[in-house]
């Protein structure tokens, strides 16, 4: 009996043994699955807060990107001064209105940074219809006419550079042009205060205070919510409250202030997603700013938009009352600047009274002064001796000069280049402006489409398209001027002007301008081909083209300084001649800025 009862306790224990090993097993399997559960939870919600935090940087980007297009509409459009940016809204009057706050007293670069406006302005900034202060409360002109916030709901911070606001301390509007992205300025676009140069643009630096771009006129910055060592509690706080900065090593990089004319501005990254480990910070780290601006080259790309639609609008309004196009003004002429030039079809705009150019030959130095927007062509004939023949070898005409194998004692140019004697010696040359100078005795002989006259000294006229003169002797004449009326900046008949803020900021020195032989006032601008009309794409009946490109001419005399793409600058062009054929609008890239206009039709 006891040997059978302790097999019944074995039995029983074992059975209970069992039990128990299934019941922790359960437990365990229990345990893993909430484990589990909540190991997914946490990916989950780590997941889901990921995911809105990505979805919050995506709206606040894009909500960005608005106000920079808004803004650079904004500026464009600027009624009074195209280009001109607004001045941010500060807390100096005790409030965020969302109206530009500008200040009459002694400027302070601080006042250049604030928020975005959105609302028409107040005074005493000027009013934007007219430039004048003459309105009391909002301006009829518009703002952004839109509140910009962040995906948190707060308002954008603006920075902007001296370049592109009004100076209230001496009421002068900024001069903008394309000359103003590129110090220093041969042609001195800028004469505010009576300077020659334009003012440092800001800077954009990355994370680790790299340089991105130090050409930035305006940024727009997202301060995202509060960090916990910022309080905007306040009615107006300061933008120390909402704008952040990092040391980059010895260096405080900071969005929230404005004291020097080329401040930075810094692109961090959110400290969100900056874990304790990343060493590559200076703790304690708190940034979440959100930036994008505005380079020089962005806004000038789209303010010549609107400067070539003022010049063809103009240029029809000219059509209209007169019934042709006005010859061009010459490139690189420094006495009759933006004047009309007789017979010359490519050019810069005629917005000056039209004057007779002149041209000098001084013996003392064998040299001619004759622009190739004024001459077809300037030949020299050697008294003695001869030039190596086109097609001659290494001492072959360079450039724009030819001579002709039959009569070698003579070389023709109608640009840039030069003619050499069989030693290889240059013996006669002319640069891009048509000043030519010889080595040897010799006459110089001029053509043009126009009509030479009062020839003095050395020079005589054999025909009124043709003058002469010896380079042993000083000689003058000059080519007679447009007709009167061959001005664009006032319309005959119609008494139109082109407006005022156009030949205040100096662009009828970056526009190229280009007409048909044909839609002069010596044609009948007929829609035919011949005498060829201008090509622009694959239309090939154009009466006339205005084009602008970022490049800084410098007074020159060259296409090339003003236009970048081949096909706009594959030909050299003098009085009566061009290359007929332009290239469209292309895409925007680092080799090619130009933009064509047709005028018509």
């Amino acid at each position: 009996m006891a040997h059978q009862s302790n097999s019944l306790s074995k039995l029983h224990r074992l059975r209970l043994n069992q039990f128990w090993t299934k019941q922790k097993g359960a437990a365990l399997i229990l345990i893993a699955f909430i484990l589990g559960l909540g190991a997914a939870a946490y990916v989950l919600k780590t997941y889901n807060a990921d995911t809105a935090k990505a979805r919050q940087d995506e709206k606040t980007y894009k909500a960005l990107n608005d106000a920079k297009t808004a803004l650079i509409a904004w500026a464009v459009n600027y009624k009074n001064s195209p280009g001109q940016m607004p001045w941010p809204d500060r807390n100096g009057d005790g409030n965020y209105d969302g109206s530009s706050d500008c200040v009459a007293t002694t400027f302070q670069y601080p006042y250049l940074l604030g928020q975005l406006p959105s609302q028409p302005t107040t005074s005493p900034c000027l009013d934007p219809n007219n430039g004048l202060n003459i309105y009391t409360g909002f301006s009829t002109y518009p703002g952004l006419n839109q509140v910009f916030t962040d995906a948190q709901g707060n308002r954008f911070w603006y920075a902007v550079s001296r370049n592109m606001v009004y100076d209230y301390e001496h009421s002068e509007n900024p001069i903008i042009n394309p000359g103003v992205a590129d110090p220093p300025h041969a042609i001195t676009p800028y004469m505010r205060q009576s300077g020659t140069q334009s003012y440092p643009w800001l800077t954009v630096l990355d994370r680790n205070g790299n340089l991105v771009s130090d050409r930035v006129a305006a940024v727009i910055i997202a301060p995202g919510s509060p960090l916990s060592n910022q309080d905007r509690s306040s009615p107006a706080p300061n933008a120390s409250e909402f704008l952040d900065g990092f040391m980059i090593g010895a260096a405080n990089k900071k969005n929230n202030d404005s004291s020097l004319v080329n401040e930075d501005f810094i692109m961090g990254e959110d400290s969100r997603n900056v874990p304790a480990s990343d060493t590559t910070f200076v703790k304690p780290y708190y940034f979440n700013d959100k930036l994008v601006y505005i380079t020089i080259d962005e806004l000038m790309y789209a303010l010549e938009k609107r400067v070539l639609e003022e010049t063809k609008s103009t240029l029809n309004k000219y059509y209209v009352a007169n019934g042709y196009y006005p010859f061009a003004s010459g490139l690189g002429l420094t006495a009759n600047q933006n004047q009309c030039v007789q017979g010359n079809l490519r050019g810069l705009l005629p917005v000056n009274t039209p004057a007779a150019p002149t041209c000098n030959c001084i013996a003392s130095s064998r040299s001619c002064s004759c622009n190739f927007s004024i001459s077809s062509s300037i030949s020299f004939t050697r008294t003695t001796g001869t030039f190596v023949a086109t097609g001659g070898g290494v001492n072959a005409p360079t450039g724009a000069c030819t001579v002709n194998p039959l009569t070698t004692n003579t070389c023709t140019c109608n640009g840039l280049g030069g003619c050499l004697r069989a030693s290889g010696a240059v013996q006669f040359s002319c640069n891009a402006c048509g000043f030519c100078t010889a080595t040897v005795a010799g006459t110089n002989k001029f053509i043009t489409t126009g009509a030479f006259n009062s020839p003095l000294g050395s020079c005589s006229t054999s025909s009124s398209t043709q003058v002469s003169c010896s380079n042993s002797a000083d000689g003058s004449f000059s080519l007679a001027s447009c007709n009167i009326n061959e001005t664009i900046k006032s319309l005959p008949s119609t008494g139109g002007l082109l407006p005022l803020w156009f030949t205040a900021n100096q662009w009828e020195k970056y526009i190229v301008y280009a007409v048909s032989n044909d839609c002069t006032s010596t044609g009948t601008c007929v829609s035919t081909t011949s005498p060829p009309k201008l090509t622009v794409g694959l239309n090939q009946k154009v009466n006339a083209v205005v084009a602008g490109s970022i490049v800084n001419p410098n007074s020159s005399c060259s296409i090339t300084s003003y236009l970048s793409d081949v096909e706009n600058t594959n030909v050299t062009v003098s009085n009566g001649s061009q290359d007929f054929i332009y290239q469209k609008t292309n895409l925007r890239t680092q080799a090619n800025t130009d933009q064509v206009l047709v005028v018509t039709p």
